[in-house]
């Protein structure tokens, strides 16, 4: 393993979309999961990518300026496939959802209902996009989460998983109010409230069957983003924890370091690194 400053998006040995199109990246977990969507979305786009980003959960609505064209399932004439075809244009980015969830509280902005995974998985199979971006997942804004058992909403067809914790709660003690599903978060981590959310509980959470990347397929690759490392108690301790996690679980390809909402968002790539097999 190497762990490598990295101030491109893309690791060149797992991110090359030189793999069949269009590319499917689904984001589970909480603590900045829309922000990564739509910055990966714009780093795509400015290589010439044509895009789609959706969720087959629920979200908040972008802002106008985060996506080229906004497409909702209007059930009265124009399938949605279709309206996705006809809006496309070159290196753009397309939000598509089904229905506005209009809030009650004026101060709270709108989420929408978003598209199946098998819709997902048939625009694999047919679509002019090059790169779908899936918010698979949902935290209720919290920092870390355990999927409920209908949890997550991950297409087959997803070619790359990215989980995303947020650091502000690494190597703190747990509270069940800042943990989404903590009951499930406790049975899955074996972390009783009180304990400190360390490389141990971290590398069950990630290694667990029913954990983090619950429903990614095998052959999907997987990355555990750490958002907000500017919150973290400490630094030099979160690249240690994150070097701890790699040794001890199996499913990681990567590990980011990353702070979504700065200018120059991902800090550090830790590299899985399989060492040659003898002859």
């Amino acid at each position: 393993m190497k762990l490598n400053r990295a101030h491109h998006p893309f690791c060149q040995a797992q991110f090359e979309l030189s793999m069949a199109m269009p590319f499917v990246i689904s984001l589970v977990g909480g603590g900045g999961k829309t922000s990564t969507a739509f910055w990966l979305a714009e780093q795509f786009k400015q290589q010439g990518h044509c895009v789609l980003v959706t969720t087959t959960t629920k979200m908040y609505l972008p802002e106008e300026n985060q996506a080229d064209h906004f497409i909702y399932d209007n059930q009265h004439n124009t399938s949605l496939i279709a309206q996705l075809k006809n809006k496309l244009s070159d290196q753009s980015i397309t939000f598509c959802y089904k229905n506005i969830i209009n809030s009650n509280n004026k101060n709270t902005k709108n989420k929408v209902s978003g598209v199946t995974s098998e819709l997902i998985d048939e625009l694999k199979s047919d679509c002019p996009f090059t790169v779908l971006i899936i918010e698979a997942d949902g935290a209720k804004c919290l920092p870390i989460k355990a999927p409920n058992g209908h949890e997550p909403c991950i297409p087959i067809s997803s070619d790359m998983v990215i989980g995303v914790t947020g650091a502000e709660v690494i190597h703190t003690q747990a509270e069940p109010e800042r943990i989404h599903r903590w009951n499930t978060f406790s049975a899955l981590t074996q972390c009783v409230a009180g304990d400190s959310i360390d490389h141990r509980v971290l590398g069950n959470l990630i290694e667990h069957p029913q954990g983090m990347f619950k429903q990614a397929q095998k052959q999907a690759i997987k990355i555990w983003l750490i958002n907000k490392i500017d919150l973290a108690p400490n630094y030099s301790s979160l690249q240690q924890l994150a070097k701890q996690v790699m040794t001890q679980t199996n499913q990681l390809d990567a590990i980011w370091l990353a702070a979504m909402n700065s200018q120059t968002p991902i800090k550090e790539v830790l590299i899985r690194h399989e060492e040659p097999m003898e002859s």
